[in-house]
């Protein structure tokens, strides 16, 4: 089941993904004949009818993640429309994803299939996105810029001010680096594949990057009294995490702890 609203010119596609007991918001955004990702083919029931219904002209993938790219192989099949990706991830894009079980039931696999390379910039009729290299979640991760409208498409890299949990893939040196970078420019509105439209969005991802630089000197100060990292994720995250078993270990606190 999928909801849609709107804000301005932006198409709001809203998804909700569950299995073993977790649940994700999921959303996507069409803009001017722009999709930005294609969410998770698990949801497909009901995006391949939202997109067989709309003026689709080109995809742009903040990453290859199979919640944002899931639906790639369908869109490349039905809607013939150039799909970008940063170029040091088409090899795994042209791959079938193999995924976890956890990962499967959520949000089911990704079929191959064949991108472009990001271009810097990407046009509509209407509107100009700066495309800007962005990693931390995974290394090979982008977010779209519209200067003119102080819009910010961020993918995975905001999803909310405090981290609890964190992606094998994620690195949060390379975080905070790319928090710095994208707080120079002049946005307001956020749009995050998972927490929606953000307003206030430089205010809200200030305080991320806030919240990550309070923790690396926490990190750091109890590194330097000899303690390991696996020590100071007990600290400073002393609840379990059922996720973690789950997954396997792909998501844990420790992944946080382990790259700050």
């Amino acid at each position: 089941m999928i909801n849609f609203s709107k804000y301005k010119d932006i198409i709001i596609t809203h998804g909700l993904c569950s299995g073993l007991s977790i649940k994700m918001n999921v959303y996507i955004y069409l803009v001017d004949g722009l999709l930005f990702d294609t969410g998770p083919s698990t949801l497909q029931k009901d995006t391949a009818k939202f997109f067989s219904q709309q003026t689709i002209e080109q995809v742009a993938l903040t990453h290859v993640h199979e919640d944002h790219s899931g639906m790639a192989h369908w869109l490349q099949k039905n809607k013939l429309v150039p799909i970008y990706l940063h170029s040091e991830a088409i090899k795994t894009a042209e791959k079938r994803g193999r995924y976890r079980l956890y990962r499967r039931l959520i949000w089911g696999g990704r079929e191959p299939f064949y991108p472009q390379a990001m271009p810097k910039v990407i046009r509509t009729e209407r509107y100009t996105f700066e495309a800007i290299e962005a990693p931390g979640h995974t290394e090979f991760h982008h977010v779209f810029y519209e200067q003119d409208q102080g819009w910010l498409i961020t993918g995975d890299l905001y999803i909310g001010r405090k981290v609890v949990l964190a992606l094998y893939e994620e690195n949060m040196l390379q975080m905070i680096a790319t928090l710095e970078k994208v707080l120079q420019l002049d946005f307001d509105t956020m749009f995050c594949s998972h927490a929606g439209v953000v307003l206030k969005g430089k205010e809200k991802m200030r305080q991320k990057l806030d919240f990550l630089t309070e923790l690396q000197d926490k990190v750091r100060e109890l590194r330097a009294k000899g303690l390991t990292d696996g020590e100071i994720d007990k600290i400073i995250y002393p609840k379990k995490q059922a996720i973690k078993t789950l997954s396997g270990g792909e998501w844990s606190s420790y992944n946080i702890i382990h790259t700050i």
